[in-house]
Order: structure tokens, then C-alpha cells, then sequence
């Protein structure tokens, strides 16, 4: 072989090996999926903040893992992080139904689910055997879909957001509306006409993570928040939006 062809191996030995650490490090990064919930998730400004996103940066701070995080519909997030290697939904309800489908990171937060009615609308369940007879309102692909249907509830109307779900409340098209108690305290802040009905649910709030997203990651990235819970950072974070 000449000298230059053995510099051009060199090269080309060199830039191969640059190309396989370059998909190395791409395979190994991590895509988060959220929608757009707050408190839990938010946009602002070009970034995404909220009780479940400060967590899971703190998360992939810790663990040192390259991370991105995406606001979609709720829908397409879940069922990225469903079928997606290397990809994780926040903050998602724990539930029977999706349970095996994921790899869980928990808990972000422990809530209560609510149904919530128009102030003055003169809607007043006793119980949900009797508030599963009114027009509940949600929206499509949220855990509370389930959360009502197991309970029940006939009447669900599906949306394709919560801001059109409580537009529907506002104006009498539904009675009631599925949420958790965080969105009520914010819809609160801001004086919305809205208050609690009912108690629909207690329910754990995760990062769901797609089943081919390797155990050693998800194990790191549960090591960090059970620190976090232990040293007062996720209490602190919990203190910032409520």
C-alpha cells in the first residue's frame, strides 16, 4: 500500500469510528413527550417547565443522560413513548390499563382526580353513581377516560384538548369535567368559574417509558427521583406551582 493510501485509511478508519460514537450517542439520548397541562407541563417561552418537567430535568441532570423534551397532543405523546425506543411520557397517570405497557419512573405526584362543575350550574352529584347520569367532559387519550368508564360513566364527551373540555363546561354543553385537582387549584388562580363536584379518583402521576427503552436507564433515572423525594428537591419543586 502507498503512503497515501495508507493515510486514506487512516481517514476513513477515523471518521468511521467518529460516525459510530456520533449513533452511539444519539441511540443513547433520550426523547420526553408532554403535552401542554399545566401545571404539570407548560410551554414558556422556548422552554417547557411545570411540576413534571422541572422533575424530569432535575432527573436527567443527575443521571447525566442526553435528554429532549417535545410538547405534542396528548394522543401522539403516549403513543410515541408507547412504540418509540429510547422514549418517555410525562406526567402520566399510573393506571391498570397502561401498566404493562411501559417501564415506570414514579412518583412524580400523588393526586386526587376530580369532576368539576360551572359555578352556579345548579349540578350537584351525590355520589358517581349519581354523577355518572351527567354529560362528563374530557379529552381524547386521557387517563381519566378510563378512570370514567370504569366507573361507570355513560355520557363521556371527548375533546381533542382540556381547553375545549372547559370552553364545553363554561357554555353548558357538559355537566361536568374530569381533572386533576392541581388543574382546578390553577384554573382557581385565574378565575375561572369552576369548582369541585366530586372526587372521581387517587391516582399516581409517572414517567412512562416505552418497553424497549433499556432497564439500566430507567433504573438510573428511578435511583435519581427516589434521592430527589428523599432530599427535598421534589417537595421544593412541588412548592414552586402549588
Amino acid at each position: 500500500m502507498t503512503s497515501f493510501g495508507r493515510s486514506l485509511a487512516t481517514v476513513l478508519l477515523a471518521a468511521g469510528i467518529a460516525l459510530s460514537a456520533s449513533a452511539a450517542s444519539a441511540e443513547q439520548r433520550l426523547h420526553f413527550t408532554t403535552e401542554q397541562y399545566a401545571p404539570f407541563n407548560f410551554a414558556q417561552g422556548e422552554e417547557i417547565a411545570g411540576l413534571g418537567a422541572d422533575q424530569v430535568k432535575e432527573i436527567m441532570r443527575r443521571t447525566g443522560i442526553p435528554f429532549d423534551m417535545e410538547l405534542l397532543p396528548w394522543s401522539r405523546a403516549l403513543a410515541l413513548a408507547g412504540k418509540r425506543p429510547m422514549t418517555c411520557v410525562f406526567t402520566t397517570a399510573h393506571t391498570v390499563d397502561r401498566d404493562k405497557r411501559f417501564k415506570w419512573v414514579e412518583p412524580l405526584l400523588v393526586e386526587r382526580t376530580l369532576l368539576i362543575r360551572a359555578e352556579g350550574s345548579g349540578v350537584e352529584p351525590a355520589n358517581l353513581t349519581t354523577a355518572s347520569h351527567y354529560r362528563t367532559g374530557t379529552q381524547t387519550g386521557d387517563y381519566t377516560v378510563e378512570l370514567l368508564r370504569n366507573a361507570g360513566f355513560a355520557k363521556i364527551d371527548l375533546a381533542r384538548d382540556l381547553d375545549l373540555t372547559l370552553k364545553k363546561l363554561l357554555n353548558g354543553r357538559v355537566d361536568l369535567m374530569a381533572v386533576s385537582e392541581s388543574y382546578l387549584h390553577r384554573l382557581r388562580k385565574q378565575g375561572v368559574p369552576v369548582e369541585e363536584a366530586a372526587v372521581l379518583h387517587e391516582q399516581v402521576f409517572s414517567i412512562a417509558c416505552s418497553p424497549k427503552t433499556p432497564d439500566e436507564v430507567v433504573a438510573r433515572m428511578q435511583g435519581a427521583l427516589t434521592a430527589m423525594i428523599a432530599d427535598g428537591t421534589q417537595a421544593e419543586i412541588h412548592a414552586r406551582y402549588n
